[in-house]
């Protein structure tokens, strides 16, 4: 019976190492979700998805890759976490944002937040 508060503790603990990646793996898939969606293609495909910054205010940035038409294109695209932005997606698929605006955001809230595609 001594050894049951160790064995707890050790429960415990494994539980919360466990479960700490959980909200990346969530926010990835919500953010692929959020871009099928936004570019109307459910079969579309991901490559190069990282996410940047933290569980709060971070983004996930990658390469997506959806039928446009008779066509498949690629495009950049950052997925906010919090939602206070976009998405977005470079011009060429949908998007109405600038490719000057789409390169800003994508300079400083991926790479320069540690994107490293």
């Amino acid at each position: 019976m001594r050894n049951f508060p160790n064995l707890l503790f050790a429960c415990a603990l494994l539980s919360a190492c466990s479960g700490s990646g959980d909200w990346r793996t969530d926010a990835i898939a919500s953010a692929e979700d959020k871009m099928r969606g936004l570019v109307n293609d459910p079969a579309a495909t991901f490559s190069h998805v990282q996410l940047t910054g933290n569980s709060a205010t971070g983004q996930t940035c990658g390469v997506i890759a959806a039928k446009i038409g008779a066509f498949t294109k690629q495009a950049r695209f950052i997925v906010y976490i919090d939602n206070t932005a976009g998405p977005f997606v470079e011009p060429g698929m949908g998007q109405s944002m600038s490719q000057a605006d789409f390169d800003w955001a994508w300079k400083n809230d991926c790479v320069n937040e540690g994107y490293k595609g």
